[in-house]
């Protein structure tokens, strides 16, 4: 068995080890351009610099109203109108950018081998218009992201297939649920976290096939559980304690659509979180898999939120992955693809963003249905491009060596951005500064929080917004907000709510409220996006650390680091102690 290959970090100097698989996988994907075949070498940074550079250039949540520079149409955007940098960015509806009659090839443009490769990469970047929102075949959806096949939905972000849906992220295949992330095939949840197949649930977290539970955490095929944690198969359990129906109905009857009694259930939901075994790895039906949250899988290493795949290391975010290494946002078969964010059904593809039903990309962004197409943008159902520009197949095939050559001369961008950093362009994704995103804007903050000082630092922009106060008839403290949801009046869509924890103003909309009345709800006194982080911070970071198992000492990876005070037992345990 070959040992580890030791790199110390060219990005941040940490040290980290390029593994025998991965060796294995560059050499299998490869690009050929006539007799020249070309494999992408061996990684410089780190996965953690890795990670941070690839999602740097997403954005889920932050969207602007802007206009469009197309029709001049007030639009939602994720891109601001004030660049970070350099000129501004065109900027259009999806619907404008999705017209047959658009073609981007007409922004196509001679390669210059004298010039720096992302140089000209950013040139190009900025001239092709840029849509709006990443949405496909959404109905009444305008505030969302990611998403595909929504209808009525709101502040959501990937998500895909989902009804009446308001404020959450990762929602696939749901309906009337609000404040919800990671939910899937679910219906009428609330404040719900890493829930699969429930119905009529809230503030229940890493829980499957559920029915009437609240204020619990780690059930599997329970119906009417309150403050309840690791039950299989259970019914009319309160505090794990099994009940006549009556004595159920009449402990939970109490807290609801009262906001005091939700912050002390809350409060009791905490309380058990503190106390009781967790599993080492959310890890099921798989084999020879790591990471957390992995289901029907094998041989997927340091994987994260991951179905049904194989072959990975690296990806986060994926559903049917195959032979896929440093990748995040991977959906619906994509194989062979190596430093590639954000794709549906792509083979062979690397150094890329946003790419749809292609083959054979290189540093690629926004294509659809294109193959054999090298540092284009915006391009759709063509092969053989190099910056957007037609070429016949001999070529492509005797330029893109000679662009790649180049490339491995060419300094790339150093960690503050100066342009003087490690010499070699050639298998180094796009650099942050290529990014329309600050730091702050992008999912790379929400898996790896950084500092203002600390981002500028390592040559990522930053986004700084002066919120605008919404027009309103009133402005109430979310303490003086009545308790129960059967005395908040109809006028409360008129004002403006003081978060109790950030103090931004925030509002509801009526949608929502018929919710919560329906659901008997109390209306929530934290903004969005302060319950929107509240739910991510249920979640460890995807990192693994090794430690001794805390009943029989195994050793055995995790994402419970060795500091922390939670029970944390190995598979074999875990399943002893609870099933």
């Amino acid at each position: 068995m070959m040992l580890p290959m030791q790199r110390t970090c060219e990005r941040c100097q940490a040290p980290f080890q390029i593994h025998a698989d991965e060796e294995t996988f560059l050499g299998k994907i490869g690009f050929t351009f006539g007799r020249t075949t070309v494999h992408p070498p061996l990684p410089v940074y780190c996965p953690d610099c890795r990670l941070k550079l690839r999602i740097c250039h997403r954005n889920e949540r932050f969207m602007y109203r802007r206009k469009s520079t197309l029709s001049g149409k007030e639009i939602v955007s994720l891109i601001h109108d004030e660049p970070l940098q350099g000129k501004p960015y065109t900027v259009i509806s999806s619907e404008e950018w999705n017209a047959d009659t658009n073609d981007f090839c007409e922004y196509g443009r001679e390669y210059d081998l004298s010039r720096p490769f992302f140089d000209q990469f950013a040139d190009l970047h900025k001239a092709v218009p840029r849509m709006a929102l990443t949405v496909v075949s959404n109905e009444n959806s305008d505030f969302t992201t990611g998403t595909g096949y929504c209808r009525n939905c709101y502040l959501i972000n990937s998500s895909e297939y989902c009804e009446d849906c308001y404020y959450g992220k990762l929602l696939q295949s749901c309906k009337n649920s609000v404040d919800c992330s990671y939910l899937y095939d679910s219906e009428l949840c609330y404040e719900c976290f890493s829930v699969y197949g429930s119905y009529n649930c809230s503030h229940l977290s890493f829980s499957k096939n559920c029915r009437d539970c609240s204020f619990s955490t780690h059930l599997v095929g329970c119906s009417n559980c309150c403050l309840c944690s690791n039950l299989r198969q259970k019914e009319y359990h309160f505090r794990n304690e099994p009940l006549s129906r009556a004595e159920y109905e009449r402990r939970v009857r109490d807290f609801h659509g009262s906001w005091a009694k939700t912050v002390e259930m809350k409060k009791r939901l905490q309380e058990i979180r503190q106390k009781i075994i967790y599993r080492a790895a959310n890890i099921v039906q798989s084999e020879n898999c790591t990471g957390d949250f992995i289901e029907n899988s094998r041989n997927c290493l340091e994987c994260y939120d991951l179905n049904e795949s194989q072959d990975c290391r690296y990806v986060t975010v994926g559903v049917k992955v195959k032979d896929n290494y440093d990748c995040s946002n991977m959906y619906i078969k994509p194989e062979l693809c190596y430093e590639t964010m954000g794709t549906i059904e792509v083979y062979c593809v690397a150094y890329c963003i946003y790419v749809f039903h292609s083959q054979n990309l290189l540093y690629c962004q926004y294509c659809y249905n294109c193959k054999d197409c090298f540092g284009c943008d915006g391009l759709r159902r063509k092969q053989y491009c190099i910056l957007n520009k037609q070429y016949t197949k001999e070529e492509y095939e005797e330029l893109v060596p000679k662009i790649i050559e180049r490339m491995q001369k060419t300094p790339y961008q150093s960690p503050n951005g100066s342009g003087t950093g490690q010499a070699g362009q050639w298998g180094k994704f796009f650099p942050p500064t290529l990014s329309p995103y600050g730091y702050n804007e992008s999912l790379a903050n929400e898996y790896i929080p950084l500092t203002k000082e600390d981002a500028l630092s390592q040559g990522f922009l930053w986004r700084t917004v002066e919120e605008k106060k919404p027009v309103v008839t009133k402005t109430i403290k979310a303490a003086d907000l009545p308790d129960l949801i059967e005395d908040i009046p109809d006028d409360v869509l008129n004002w403006a709510i003081v978060c109790e924890v950030t103090g931004r103003l925030f509002r509801i909309i009526k949608q929502e409220l018929d919710f919560y009345r329906r659901q008997k709800i109390p209306l929530p006194r934290a903004h969005p996006d302060e319950r929107y982080d509240a739910r991510l911070r249920l979640r460890n970071p995807r990192k693994l650390w090794t430690r001794p198992c805390m009943k029989c000492g195994a050793e055995m990876q995790t994402t419970y680091a060795p500091e922390r005070p939670e029970k944390v037992f190995c598979e074999e345990c875990y399943l002893a102690e609870v099933y």
